[in-house]
């Protein structure tokens, strides 16, 4: 079932960006670019909530779950001046977090040596 569910994910995820890429070339009506803008953003806020439950440390998995929540929700609420930067933060906060947090596996091996 995993592996099921990982595969569609996936798949949506490529449709995704396949169809930001095309518009590129396509130049899309308004209305798919807001489609598929949704359809991104949901994709990373759902990528983010599923995060939030791998992490041992509670801000960690509170922090991935807000960005996650907040990412899905926001393409919903009406647009406020800060919904951008905010937006922003949301995605870029996660991946920091992913991209600096110490390895275990690695702090193990050295308190074994």
């Amino acid at each position: 079932m995993k592996k099921t569910l990982t595969l569609i994910f996936q798949v949506l995820l490529g449709v995704v960006l396949l169809g930001k890429i095309s518009n590129w070339f396509l130049d899309y009506s308004e209305e798919t670019n807001q489609m598929l803008s949704t359809a991104m953003f949901t994709l990373i806020g759902i990528a983010y909530l599923v995060g939030g439950f791998v992490w041992e440390k509670k801000l960690t998995n509170v922090i991935f779950l807000i960005c996650g929540i907040y990412l899905i929700a926001m393409n919903f609420i009406s647009d406020f001046e800060f919904k951008s930067i905010i937006a922003i933060a949301c995605i870029l906060t996660p991946m920091l977090i992913a991209r600096f947090s110490p390895k275990e596996s690695d702090d193990e091996e050295l308190a074994e040596n």
